[in-house]
This record gives C-alpha cells, structure tokens and sequence, in this order.
C-alpha cells in the first residue's frame, strides 16, 4: 500500500524540516481521488492538494464483475498522472487504496499487476469492513463526533458505508453493496426512471438494509452525516446551508430535489446546477436510497464531511508508522534520518553501532594524516559504521552480505546517489572476514576514489568494531598518534577492564596495518 519515491533529492534538498509530505490515493468504483498532506512531528495533518478524476471502474463491472479494458487503461493513466503531480508536490510517500470495483472483479489482480509492473506502484485492496473503518477514521478526525453516537453514510459507486459511533469509538462498521454505480446497473431499465424500477429497488432497499437498520435504530443516532461525492452533489442540488455556511440536506429540499430527478432523464439531469455531470446516470438511484434511509430512520437533516476514505487511509497509516514521522524531530538531516529510519526497521544493534561509528570517527579525524580524505567521505564512513551490522536482521552467519544487500536495496537512494549507496553497502560488507578485493562486482563497480573510501572506511571500521568487542561501551575514548618511527599509537581511556576490546581490537587491525603499512598497537588508560 505504501510506496517510498525514488526522487532527486540530494543533502540540503529537504527544506520542510520535521514534516512529512504524503499522497493518499483511493481507486474508487466511479473516481480515482487524491489528496496530498503534510505530517508534523506531532501527528498533525495539513491537507495542501486534492485531486479527482473519474474513472468509471465499475460503470462496466457491475454486474459484470469484470473490468473492461478501457477502464483499467483509464486508471492506469490516471494513476500515472497523479503519481506525477504527488511527486511535484514533495510527497515522499504514496498510499493507494482499491474499494469496491477492484475487490470484486474477476481481473482486477491484473489491474493491480499491470499498476505494479508499468508505475511500480503497490495499491492495497481493502476489505468491505475496513474501508467502513477508514472512513469513520477519516471523518472522526476532522469533526468532533462527541459523546453520542453518529451516523455516517458514505454512498461510493460500489457500496456504501454506514458507520454509527463517537469519538472514542465505532460501533457499526458495516459495508452493503449499494453504490450508486452497481444499482443503476442492476435496477434501473428506464430513464427517467419506471414506477417499477422504482418499486425494484425499494423491495431491494428493505432485503438489504432492514436489518441494520433496526440495529442503528437501537443505537439512537442524534446526527447523520454524509460523505462522498455523491452527498455532496445532492447537498448541492439542495442548495441548503446551516448557520455556519456550510452544506446539509434538509428533508424538505431533498424531497423537492428527488421529485426532480425521478421525472428526468439524463440530459435535463447534465442541466442542473450542482450535479456533477458524469454521475447524471447514478444519481437517481443515489438519491431513492437516500430517501429510503431517511424515511426509514425519520431522517430530517444530514450534515456533510469532506473528510472521509483518503484522509482515513492517511491516518492508519500514520498509526502504524508514526515512528517514521517522529524520526524528523529526532534526526532533521534527511540523508542521516534515512540511515537511521534503514537501522530500525532492521532493528539494528543501537548501542553497539553508535559506539563503533564514533570509535571510526575519532580515528578518522586523528588520522587524517594517513588517508587524507575529506568530509563527504566522513559522513559516508559514519553512515556505514552505523548499518554494519543490520544484516543481523537476517541472520548471523554471514551478516556481513546480508548488511552490503539490505543497504544495496534500501530507499537510501532517495537521498544518495548509486556510487555513495555503494560506498556505504561495501564498507559494511568489509568489516569483517575477507577485505575489500575488485574480484567482487560491487567494489569493482565503484570510482577509484570511492574504492579509496571504502579501503580507509573498512580498516577503521574493523578496528572500531574490534574496540566494542564486548557490546558495552567500556571503551569512552581514544587518543591516536603516529610515532617517531612510523607506527601508530592508539590510547584508549576506558571504564572498566577492557582485555576484551583490547584483544578485539588486535584481532581486527590486520586490514589497517596492510592498507597503511603501519604497524598500529593498543594501550589502555584507565
């Protein structure tokens, strides 16, 4: 459901500090919708575009449960564009979510495929029950539901959603299939609309829904709200505000409204103010379900959220990666945030790795005149020091590779270039066992000086890791100097016996004595 972009952007690119931007897209039976938010580090969400376009998946699906060629090509193009406008737009992540259409029709797993392989896009196809559940989280969020329960009504082109419940929680969670798409196909033969289909779809209202009805019933609901496009058009037609401005269907306009529709057919329909012309087909049997609930449950008002689904699918998201966003109040650089977002989701050895990336780093800066690298190659050595060992993740023997391939096929690339992922994924790779050799493709890949990074940055990693044998720290700091005769001296003030990291520390310092040609020897100051 969740992509990561691959996008340009380098160090010092990402001015929007600790926020996060993310595009939530929901491939719907009649539209494909879009909107594009920023995430605070404190879970705050700003909605800063919104997209539609329809798309008409289920126009040919229902009841057909197939979707037609010219439909998928459709949404396959409107995915592409909104992916485009996403990444125009800072969004870093896109979340894409399939209702009804998708759910139900017999190809629509080549759909899927076809939006994987052509925009490597992963687009999650959600059950009936949680799309009722994203959409109360949606809606929740933007109203205070209070103490008592609400209604909510999402009619969409495949289902519709009731929801009853606060602000703690939802009591109802119900989908039918009852979109405005799949009845007109099923019951509407006529247009304007028969007698008898109108009778049709009533017997089918009462099969459907009575009992859940008789369920919200006992809940005593005090407020219904609407949400989806096709509330909103209804609202429009309306043409009633309450005493905040803001749109609501009041029984009186409504039973005005449906009294219009039913003796129209679609061309009057593509006339009136408010409709939106590719539901003219739809909207009356839309609006006899309306009428039905609102009958049934002595319905006088329903009031209207422009939240619903895309922001729903926006915040279970984020409750289940908000460590992703509280990351960038922790970490605001981006390219080390990335790094360090890579070493959790691997849960990586924390204590361990920062130990040993500030042992590397003492002895990198202490021996510059040894190496005489400059900072780009700094940072890149720090960054490798930290990941060396999340190949762990995957299993101890070996950990080594297993490090190299996690880095190798990270997002890193979002923040760094092919040659730095490299520089970084073969200085883990090298921190143990076999060093560094352009008999191994990936090494050999790499720029001469690159190479000359990874050569320094796995002999210092080796004897840093050497240092934190034991895992514990004992090792607070360490004074490196080259001697009158040419070998180095490395002084470490410790904390408490460190025979072990001193013998580590030995063991590991073959590479650093090969690549400089220098002997290098271990003291402990305590």
């Amino acid at each position: 459901m969740t992509q990561t972009v691959a996008a340009s952007r380098k160090k010092g690119s990402d001015d929007r500090g600790e926020s996060l931007r993310i595009a939530a897209i929901d491939v719907g039976s009649n539209s494909v919708h879009m909107i594009v938010a920023q995430i605070d580090a404190d879970g705050g969400i700003t909605t800063l575009w919104r997209m539609k376009e329809m798309v008409g998946l289920g126009r040919i699906s229902f009841p057909s449960r197939r979707l037609s060629a010219e439909a998928m090509d459709r949404a396959v193009d409107t995915l592409s564009r909104f992916n485009q406008a996403a990444l125009q737009r800072g969004a870093e992540r896109i979340v894409i979510v399939a209702t009804s259409a998708v759910r139900e029709a017999i190809n629509g797993g080549d759909l899927i495929q076809r939006i994987r392989r052509e925009l490597k896009l992963y687009v999650k196809v959600v059950t009936a029950k949680d799309e009722a559940k994203l959409i109360y989280l949606g809606v929740r969020h933007a109203i205070d539901l209070g103490k008592t329960p609400k209604l909510l009504i999402d009619i969409g082109g495949g289902s519709v959603e009731f929801v009853v419940g606060n602000a703690a929680e939802a009591s109802i969670l119900e989908s039918r299939k009852l979109g405005a798409a799949r009845l007109t196909a099923g019951f509407v033969k006529s247009d304007p609309i028969s007698k008898a289909d109108r009778k049709a779809l009533k017997a089918h209202f009462h099969s459907e829904l009575d009992p859940l009805l008789k369920q919200i019933r006992s809940l005593k609901p005090t407020q219904v709200i609407g949400t989806s496009g096709t509330m909103e058009n209804l609202a429009q037609l309306c043409g009633d505000t309450d005493e905040n401005g803001k749109p609501i269907i009041t029984r009186k306009s409504f039973d005005r409204v449906l009294k219009q529709l039913i003796v129209s057919d679609a061309g009057k329909r593509e006339k009136m103010s408010g409709l939106d012309s590719h539901r003219k087909e739809q909207i009356v049997a839309a609006a006899l379900l309306v009428d039905f609930v609102m009958e049934e449950l002595s319905v006088r008002e329903i009031g209207l959220c422009n939240s619903a689904l895309r922001e729903g699918i926006l915040l279970d998201h984020l409750s289940r990666h908000m460590p992703d966003v509280q990351i960038r109040n922790e970490v605001p650089d981006p390219r080390r945030r990335s790094v360090i977002d890579l070493a959790r989701r691997c849960h990586w050895h924390e204590k361990h790795s920062l130990q040993v990336a500030y042992l590397t780093l003492r002895l990198f800066d202490q021996l510059h005149d040894l190496h005489a690298l400059g900072k780009s190659e700094r940072e890149l050595i720090e960054y490798a020091a930290l990941l060396h060992d999340i190949g762990w993740h995957i299993a101890p023997e070996g950990h080594h590779k297993h490090s190299m391939y996690l880095i190798l096929n990270s997002d890193l690339r979002k923040y760094f270039d092919a040659q730095e992922v490299g520089v970084i994924a073969n200085i883990a790779r090298y921190h143990r066992k076999r060093p560094p050799t352009v008999e191994h493709a990936s090494y050999a890949a790499l720029s001469k000086q690159n190479r000359r990074a990874v050569d320094v940055g796995a002999a210092l990693l080796r004897v840093a890791d050497g240092m934190d044998r034991s895992h514990t720290g004992v090792v607070l700091d360490l004074k490196t100097r080259i001697d009158d005769d040419g070998g180095v001296i490395c002084k470490m003030d410790v904390r408490a016996d460190a025979e072990l990291e001193m013998w580590g520390a030995k063991r590991k310092s073959g590479y650093f004595e090969e690549l400089f040609k220098r002997a290098i020897d271990f003291e402990m100051r305590a």
